[in-house]
C-alpha cells in the first residue's frame, strides 16, 4: 500500500526570474514560478517563489509546497488535501496527517 494517495500535480509557468515574467497586464489570474531570486536586499530583491498577476502587477504568494517538506519528522507522511490561494493571496497546503 503506498504511503501517499496520488496527488494531482499542476505545472504552473516557471521563469528564471522575477525580470522574466511576462507583462501582468496580459496574465490576469495566472501563477507563474520564479526560480532564482534577483537583486539587493533591501531595495531591488525579488524572491523566487510563486506569483500571481492581478492584471496590474505580479504579487508574490510564498514557496512553492515541496513534498519533502511535507514529510513527518517520524518517517510517516501526510495526504495532501487542498492547495490554494487565501484571500491574503498566500499559497496554503492543507493536509491530513491520519490523527
Amino acid at each position: 500500500m503506498p504511503l501517499f494517495n496520488p496527488v494531482t500535480m499542476i505545472e504552473y509557468p516557471q521563469v528564471a526570474t522575477y525580470d522574466d515574467l511576462p507583462a501582468a497586464a496580459d496574465n490576469a489570474g495566472k501563477i507563474y514560478v520564479v526560480l532564482t531570486p534577483t537583486g539587493v536586499w533591501p531595495f531591488t530583491r525579488k524572491r523566487a517563489g510563486m506569483w500571481r498577476s492581478d492584471g496590474a502587477s505580479w504579487t508574490r504568494l510564498g514557496e512553492v509546497p515541496m513534498l519533502s517538506d511535507l514529510s513527518s519528522p517520524s518517517g510517516g507522511g501526510f495526504k495532501i488535501t487542498n492547495i490554494y490561494v487565501n484571500a491574503a493571496g498566500k499559497a496554503v497546503v492543507e493536509y491530513d496527517d491520519g490523527a
